[in-house]
């Protein structure tokens, strides 16, 4: 039997975190349900999904529809897409069969490149080894959630980039629905024999646009996401870690209250979610920070610790790292172990926090 490969090839790094990857999650889910109800795609799909942050771990192998599970996706600090593109790359030499003189091998893999931020890593060489051994001979879809990827070395590895409108009304169900219908053309096309150029479903309009079409003007890259700030901290009482994302509002929100009012003018980022995350949300991660902080005043909003709820979840030790803690007095870090002394920051008097790197 040959085989239709498919590689849902995702970035989860933090920018990722809150309703975005939880929707992912659920819509891969909903795609292998539609898959099901076609004929040509049970009899031809096979599904991998690999994930990638700081560095890229497969989640689930290659696997015939029927028996494909969806799996949770992680999180991780990072986003290496130099990385995700090599294990993409051996994943495909070592999954993949190739035609041979004596047999004829699998239909050409499908990759579908999700990801909503631009490379954290040096991907010069990994990106030249794709176009010169696998972009002939692989139809990727490389999506950019929200226009927040990069557009041109999007292009360097296939012709198929596309913006997803991750705003427009129901995004990501419409989204999920043309994956699906995409798969199922391209799987009805290697049933007639047509191994060609993937066979895209055609878009609703307003979700899914060309990057020539795209709207231009986003934050250039400073080496982080500049649309979020995210941090790292740590559980005091369960020594877990959790993610806190605050979202840059650039001016969007509005608001009668005079007090909001005046946060909004002088603050840059508004707390979007806290969300506890298990610690192989460090086995992703190249690395915890990216080299640069943001003050305090610049953050509207204080979270709960998404693990034991303790009322403030942005204490900073003296060793650089956050955690949650009840109130002021003495404290116990969870990163370093060592005991502080604890007090609430005036306003003005604002302090700098490493930030991850989205």
């Amino acid at each position: 039997m040959r085989r239709l490969p498919i590689f849902f090839l995702v970035d989860v790094s933090e920018s990722m975190v809150g309703e975005n990857l939880y929707k992912l999650e659920a819509g891969i889910g909903a795609v292998v349900s539609t898959l099901r109800k076609d004929p040509y795609a049970l009899e031809t799909a096979f599904l991998s999904v690999i994930a990638f942050a700081g560095k890229a771990r497969t989640v689930t192998q290659l696997t015939e529809l029927f028996a494909f599970h969806p799996p949770e996706l992680p999180v991780g600090g990072g986003t290496a897409l130099g990385a995700a593109l090599i294990h993409l790359m051996h994943e495909i030499d070592r999954t993949v069969v190739t035609t041979t003189p004596d047999r004829k091998g699998d239909w050409r893999p499908i990759v579908f490149l999700l990801t909503d931020g631009h490379p954290t890593d040096d991907a010069t060489k990994a990106v030249e080894q794709w176009t010169r051994r696998y972009r002939h001979r692989v139809n990727m879809v490389a999506v950019s959630i929200g226009g927040g990827a990069d557009h041109a070395l999007l292009k360097r590895l296939t012709d198929e980039v596309i913006v997803f409108n991750d705003t427009a009304p129901d995004a990501f169900a419409r989204f999920i629905q043309w994956i699906s219908m995409s798969i199922q053309s391209q799987s009805r096309s290697v049933s007639a024999g047509q191994d060609a150029k993937v066979s895209l479903a055609k878009a609703e309009p307003g979700l899914l646009v060309p990057i020539e079409d795209a709207l231009t003007g986003l934050t250039p890259f400073l080496g982080v996401d500049d649309r979020y700030a995210v941090f790292v901290g740590k559980c005091a009482k369960k020594n877990l870690p959790y993610l806190i994302k605050y979202e840059r509002h650039m001016g969007r929100i509005e608001t009668t209250d005079p007090v909001l009012s005046r946060l909004l003018r002088t603050r840059r980022y508004v707390l979007d979610t806290a969300i506890p995350v298990k610690n192989s949300y460090f086995d992703l991660s190249d690395t915890l920070d990216s080299g640069q902080s943001i003050s305090s005043d610049d953050l509207i909003g204080q979270p709960d610790c998404p693990h034991c709820s303790a009322h403030f979840a942005m204490a900073m030790c003296g060793c650089g790292r956050i955690h949650c803690v009840e109130g002021v007095g003495k404290q116990v870090c969870p990163w370093c172990g060592k005991t502080g002394m604890y007090g609430m920051a005036e306003a003005g008097e604002g302090f700098d926090i490493n930030r991850g790197r989205g």
